[in-house]
């Protein structure tokens, strides 16, 4: 076998190719643009593309004219079929272990690691308030809106206790909903105006406050959740890991006693619970899995919590939500306006949070440029002629540029805070 370099418009699509690669070029890209072209592409002896479809759109995006290839030609056209099939397939085997992963990507401090595809997960940690001004603020571990990687659910008190009161509260990048809800217990508002451009996140939150979830008793195995989760927002948020909507909430070494707990607890038939007990402890005794601290927590149990919690809200005849783009909001005399916005990649225009790609850069250009005060959360930003007032200290998102560092959390605004 020999690499050889191969002018780029030579090569030829297959034209059957069953693989949708669309959504990864950008991120194939990114790779390509960082460490080079690494990865030859495997094609048959007449040029057609057998392995790599991807890398050579990625390339063309570039602009690159020449690409390392390697020509299949020990292979029968039989062979080459398969071998095109299981290439795709057999990646779709291999998982994650997101605690090594995390590990891995918070020792990479210069590399943005979200052009890649990685999505970002907040890390828990024992809290500690930087301000001495919020001391006193009770409700530190609020659990706010749905889950919904990136909720402000932990700081939502603070920030609600900095925001002045006035007519109208509107979360213009609403995402799980922490910030409403927080909002409509303060009393601060007579109304509110929750949007996010995800029309999934908002239809759950709705849901959850009319009371959909109050009787959800549905445990989601893996298979569930490929099946469910472009359609059911349920499934696609409270059984991801980290509420990401893509990966399923557990590992296969674990998923099994997680669920048998799950049933256990959530069953609606008194014997069903009994049963699914019996099955959990007789897991336990067997030594699945290995490691009983990973048992520790049935995490969307608490998430459940959480759903249930919004129907008792009191204000719901003053919430209105909706999804348009942030340039589309029309100002209303005594409105406060905050904006949960992705985190910006320092020294990058745009930033890719969660898989969608944000223009920082233009959204503090349309900040500045409203007559009316904006708020908006976020760490240190390029930025420095907005005020700014520091919130917490917090363990940041891993994927965004700090991966996973202790880092500032600040309010910042158009205007000078009152």
């Amino acid at each position: 076998m020999r690499i050889i370099q191969r002018d780029i418009a030579d090569l030829i699509p297959y034209p059957k190719n069953p693989r949708k690669n669309d959504r990864a070029v950008d991120k194939v890209a990114s790779s390509i643009r960082e460490f080079g072209f690494k990865v030859p592409v495997v094609i048959d002896k007449d040029g057609v593309i057998v392995a790599g479809h991807t890398r050579v759109k990625a390339a063309e995006q570039l602009g690159i004219k020449e690409i390392p290839c390697i020509v299949a030609d020990d292979l029968t056209e039989e062979q080459i079929k398969a071998f095109r099939l299981a290439d795709n397939k057999t990646a779709e085997f291999a998982e994650w272990d997101f605690e090594i992963l995390a590990e891995e990507l918070a020792d990479i401090n210069d590399i943005d690691m979200s052009e890649f595809g990685f999505d970002t997960q907040f890390i828990p940690e024992e809290e500690e308030i930087v301000d001495d001004e919020f001391e006193d603020i009770e409700k530190l571990e609020g659990h706010y809106g749905v889950p919904y990687q990136g909720n402000k659910s932990r700081i939502a008190d603070i920030i609600i206790s900095i925001l002045p009161a006035g007519q109208r509260l509107v979360d213009l990048f609403g995402g799980g909903g922490a910030i409403t809800h927080c909002a409509m217990l303060s009393e601060k508002w007579e109304s509110f105006l929750y949007n996010d451009l995800n029309e999934m996140i908002t239809g759950l939150f709705m849901d959850a406050v009319h009371g959909v979830y109050h009787d959800e008793h549905r445990v989601i195995t893996r298979e569930d959740f490929d099946e469910l989760k472009d359609t059911d927002a349920y499934v696609k948020y409270i059984w991801s890991f980290g509420n990401n909507g893509s990966a399923y909430l557990w590992g296969k070494d674990i998923e099994e006693i997680k669920c048998t707990a799950c049933h256990a607890l959530m069953d609606e038939e008194l014997h069903d619970r009994r049963l699914a007990y019996i099955h959990f402890v007789k897991a336990l005794e067997a030594g699945r899995p290995t490691s009983i601290n990973r048992l520790q927590a049935i995490e969307h149990l608490q998430a459940l919590t959480q759903l249930e919690a919004l129907q008792r809200l009191e204000a719901l005849q003053r919430l209105e939500a909706t999804n348009f783009d942030y340039h589309e909001y029309e100002y209303r005399p005594g409105d406060v306006v905050y904006c949960d916005v992705p985190y910006e990649v320092i020294g990058k225009n745009r930033c890719n949070d969660y898989g969608v790609t944000f223009d920082s850069l233009a959204f503090y250009e349309w900040a500045k440029a409203q007559p009316y005060q904006v708020f908006f959360s976020s760490y240190e930003i390029s930025d420095e002629s907005f005020f700014s007032k520091k919130v917490k200290s917090v363990q940041s998102l891993i994927g965004a540029n700090t991966n996973g560092k202790k880092v500032n959390e600040y309010l910042y605004s158009n205007r000078e805070f009152a």
